[in-house]
């Protein structure tokens, strides 16, 4: 007898404890698009020109002291840093010492919508224990058309 309690006294133990899953599905559809695109051709944009940025540096000791002598062809200042960051591919990308040069497109383009950089040149003079660089990249600035029907 007493081994009956004890069995349902375990069993209604374990019936309380238990959880029922209710589990329903549905179908939808994603009324979203898997796939955009969006076709852009060269006759989508004016050119409005090419501007040409430039750095001086020296590094010494291997690259570990460097100094930036001028940006754009003037002194540059240390207390006066103006940088700008163009975002793209990593292929395209600017580099972080050329993101101090980058503000003159800009100030020559105000209006501009998209820039390429065409080209990028850099010319090295070994010393001894560093080197002295000159660096020049030509962007050409776009601005797209808007037209109105």
């Amino acid at each position: 007898m007493k081994r009956l309690i004890l069995v349902l006294i375990s069993l209604a133990t374990l019936s309380s404890c238990s959880n029922y899953l209710t589990f329903s599905e549905r179908r939808t559809t994603s009324l979203t698009p898997d796939f955009v695109r969006l076709d852009v051709q060269l006759s989508d944009f004016d050119y409005l020109g090419k501007t040409e940025i430039s750095i001086s540096k020296r590094e010494y000791l291997f690259g570990l002291v460097k100094r930036i002598d001028s940006v754009n062809n003037r002194v540059y200042n240390y207390r006066d840093v103006r940088r700008l960051k163009f975002t793209g591919p990593d292929d395209i990308k600017l580099q972080p010492e050329m993101q101090k040069a980058a503000y003159k497109v800009v100030d020559e383009y105000p209006d501009a919508t998209y820039y390429i950089i065409s080209s990028d040149y850099e010319n090295t003079h070994k010393l001894f224990l560093g080197s002295r660089t000159l660096r020049t990249v030509e962007i050409q600035a776009f601005k797209y058309k808007v037209e109105s029907n």
